[in-house]
């Protein structure tokens, strides 16, 4: 997989170009992206000495970054082993899943009732990305989408426990996405969540944001626990967000 050119502490050195922060948040930055981005499947060994040849730097700022990823929850270290990319059995798959349903449902449930102006004027963009992504030969799950629609929900609560949720979640939906045979299925249910915040209607953003995350783990070979499809049937609020 290619890489966008890195500044480097190698390179730095060179061009007299800063590397923003400390050499160690600089490195799990990197690292974090490509976990995030597909490069680093779950399970993959990520050895110390090959990141210190491909970047340049000493033990000290590569086992830090590797530290700060494994408190992240993105790697795990394994006795006499080594670092590896997490990988999580099934159940836990599932059970990351259901967590990460439930903040979506509530973010889809406050961005469709008093969204945030500044995220749903983005929206059409994040249409734009999400039909992109569908018709790429290789499929990324960037993670925009749920994020914007967080950003919509305005709450700083959701805010903070979708950082860790996301982060974890987005090393299977890379997965999901290798595997899915109808990506297009996944643009339809992404649309109409989109439509759904954008038009005020809580209920069936909820649906769609259900149905999304329902494909995703089939897509995995994984259902959710049928208690999650009663979140669907819920009443619509009877508040109605204010149209300016």
């Amino acid at each position: 997989m290619e890489h966008a050119t890195l500044v480097t502490p190698e390179t730095e050195a060179r061009s007299g170009v800063t590397v923003p922060g400390g050499r160690a948040e600089w490195l799990a930055g990197v690292l974090r992206e490509r976990l995030w981005d597909g490069a680093y499947r779950p399970h993959r060994w990520i050895r110390e000495a090959g990141l210190r040849e491909e970047f340049g730097l000493s033990n000290g700022p590569v086992r830090e970054a590797l530290q700060m990823l494994v408190a992240e929850g993105l790697l795990e270290r394994v006795p006499y082993c080594g670092i590896r990319a997490m990988k999580l059995s099934a159940q836990e798959i599932v059970a990351l899943f259901q967590l990460r349903l439930a903040l979506l449902e509530a973010a889809a449930e406050l961005a469709a009732l008093c969204g945030d102006e500044v995220a749903l004027e983005a929206a059409p963009a994040v249409l734009t990305q999400v039909r992109q992504n569908a018709t790429e030969p290789r499929r990324p799950a960037p993670g925009h989408l749920m994020g914007w629609l967080v950003a919509a929900a305005g709450n700083r609560e959701i805010a903070r426990s979708w950082e860790r949720v996301a982060g974890q979640s987005r090393l299977y939906l890379n997965e999901a996405a290798r595997r899915a045979v109808d990506p297009k299925t996944v643009m339809r249910h992404a649309e109409a969540l989109i439509a759904a915040v954008v038009a005020g209607k809580p209920v069936a953003a909820i649906c769609a944001v259900s149905a999304l995350t329902e494909h995703q783990i089939a897509d995995l070979g994984l259902t959710l626990l049928p208690a999650r499809a009663k979140a669907t049937k819920r009443k619509s609020p009877p508040t109605k967000r204010k149209r300016s």
